[in-house]
């Protein structure tokens, strides 16, 4: 049993994130009580009120008083299917039937009712963040699989035990999957509600709840218990708990769900679905930004990675750490999320993606920083191909700007390791950075640099996204791999007008930098192009150029320099007079800061 000291819900995130995939789902009928759905069972009780009102009998009010009329009526108990065909001779109309208790009308939609509630959205959430792989439903609604849909997933669906056979495995379930026990409302064969029906399972569902009931923990909400015997065997044969159980129900448990609690060491909480897992999700969310803004944690996993690099040996464990941190975002399922979100919520999620990628790219980003300065051309090969593995991505559906965000790793990712390498005049490095991975703009099916690509308002969406990504590095970089905050401002801003070359040479938009400019009205350069004026001096000698930067080519470089700088000073110029006079005579100062 979790520390009793502590909110459930905080213990239940601090486990999410320690172990990824490490919990499995099981709601009942009450986790869709506040969509507005019936419970199975109420469903089948208005089957049988229609069937006995087509008789002329009117059932008197009480849970049992429709299934024992229909036992009394017909010697057998009530199944779907011939509940249906009581209703309906023909398939459509059966099917119609059922539709009407789980997909919303006109009004129903306009109110809210029979779409996924607080609840659904939370466990979204937490699958597409990758903290939840499997969800055991006992509902016939699809109010889980909407949610997930929402959230740009594509969702493995189990309806019925023959689904089992090629399922991929669980561990591999990077979108989730749902799995109907008691089957889907759109597959009426697979419906099981009857005591008959849930005293026992088929054999390969019970080898599949034997192995989510032993090798995961579980949060259990909306189901009390009292009538699934074969599913309450299936949790009493489990002898091991390898992780914790949380079972929350508003009201105190049955003495059925008690004693499988108390077995499973498990902890009460007593909240509804939608509270507990939207709580939860949050303190998911707010435990990753607390771990990036613990400054701590990067500077131990760069204190170790600089030791490494100084011994004389590889640098296994770096290594290492850099393979494992990179498969995990190029598997992370906000990478293949569709992005299919009501227009009002698109900016609250774009941020909070954006927040996950964040959290998730931090140690990645800040090794690679660190390999990039202090390394070599051996070590760089630890992370190098990573920037255009992450930079791949599919064409996807939906909202443009969340589909974009599927790149912010390979962002974060190039930035890191670009400045740092400038910072180093690693010059071959950077350059090979800037014009070697390669990347499709899917708009245009074209294939260039993904540096072009990678630039951070493309990305990330808003002007001031570069400014975000300099502020994200920021504390990665000084004391850890610069001396100060200004060798620091010095690297990014030459790494970021170089990366505006590329773009600009690629033909795509360049969006307003994060750079420092300097100059009066008609004439604004950035202080890195000025630079790059002074390196240049050097000719075709300079390594940037002997390592191939823009091709090579003196001409092709200085060309796309002035224009890059022709489109800075057009956007200034845009700038009200008054706000220009006062900047100019206060020194350089950053355009994006002033759109």
């Amino acid at each position: 049993m979790v520390d009793q000291s502590t909110e459930p819900y905080v213990s239940l995130a601090l486990g999410l994130r320690a172990v990824p995939g490490g919990y499995a789902v099981l709601f009942g009928a009450g986790a869709s009580v506040s969509a507005g759905m019936l419970s199975a069972w109420g469903v089948q009780c208005d089957l049988i009120r229609q069937i006995a009102s087509i008789d002329g009998v009117e059932i008197p009010d009480g849970d049992d008083g429709p299934y024992d009329w229909y036992v009394e009526r017909f010697k057998r108990e009530p199944a779907y299917d011939t509940l249906l065909a009581g209703l309906s001779v023909t398939a459509s109309g059966r099917q119609a039937l059922l539709r009407s208790y789980f997909e919303p009308d006109e009004a129903e939609r306009e109110q809210g009712i029979k779409q996924p509630a607080d609840a659904h959205r939370a466990l979204a959430r937490l699958v597409a963040d990758g903290h939840i792989r499997v969800i055991i439903t006992l509902n016939f609604d699809h109010l889980i699989e909407d949610a997930l849909r929402e959230a740009g997933l594509r969702p493995t669906i189990i309806r019925r035990p023959s689904d089992l056979t090629g399922m991929i495995p669980l561990h591999a379930q990077r979108q989730g999957v749902v799995i109907h026990l008691h089957g889907d409302y759109l597959d009426p064969d697979s419906m099981r509600n009857t005591p008959e029906e849930l005293e026992k399972y088929e054999q390969e569902v019970d080898k599949l709840l034997d192995q989510v009931f032993d090798e995961y923990g579980l949060i259990i909400a909306g189901w009390s218990a009292t009538y699934d015997p074969a599913l309450v065997n299936a949790l009493k044969r489990c002898p091991t708990r390898r992780f914790d159980t949380y079972w929350a129900d508003p009201y105190p448990l049955s003495s059925a769900a008690t004693e499988l609690l108390k077995q499973r060491r498990g902890t009460y909480v007593p909240a509804d679905a939608d509270r507990f897992l939207t709580r939860t999700a949050d303190a998911v969310t707010a435990l990753a930004e607390r771990n990036r803004a613990n400054p701590h944690n990067i500077a131990t996993a760069i204190a170790t990675a600089k030791r490494e690099l100084r011994s004389d040996g590889p640098a296994i464990n770096l290594h290492d750490t850099l393979r494992r941190e990179a498969a995990r975002l190029a598997d992370h399922p906000l990478r293949t999320a569709t992005a299919d979100v009501p227009q009002p919520e698109l900016e609250t999620e774009r941020e909070r993606r954006c927040i996950v990628w964040e959290a998730e790219t931090e140690t990645l980003a800040a090794l690679a920083a660190v390999t990039a300065y202090w390394g070599n051309d051996t070590t760089d090969r630890y992370w190098f191909a990573d920037v255009e593995r992450l930079a791949t991505v599919t064409l996807g559906t939906g909202k443009k700007p969340l589909n974009d965000l599927r790149r912010a790793p390979a962002t974060l990712l190039l930035h890191g390791a670009g400045v740092a390498a400038v910072a180093a005049e690693r010059w071959p490095l950077a350059a090979r950075l800037l014009t070697g991975p390669r990347a499709e703009d899917m708009l245009r099916k074209a294939d260039m640099p993904a540096a072009a690509l990678l630039g951070p308002e493309t990305v990330l969406g808003l002007h001031t996204s570069a400014a975000r990504v300099h502020n994200y590095l920021k504390p990665i970089f000084i004391g850890h791999v610069v001396a100060n905050e200004s060798a620091f401002t010095e690297a990014w801003e030459r790494f970021e007008y170089l990366r505006l070359l590329v773009q600009e040479d690629a033909g795509n938009y360049m969006a307003t930098p994060h750079v420092l400019v300097s100059g009066m009205r008609g004439d604004y350069r950035p202080l890195a192009s000025q630079w790059l004026d002074r390196e240049l001096e050097q000719g075709d000698q300079h390594p940037l150029l002997h390592a191939g930067f823009l091709g090579g080519d003196f001409e092709r470089i200085t060309t796309t320099q002035k224009t890059v700088d022709s489109r800075i000073t057009e956007w200034i110029d845009q700038i009200d007079r008054n706000t220009l006079r006062a900047i100019n005579s206060s020194g350089p100062f950053y355009p994006d800061e002033l759109s």
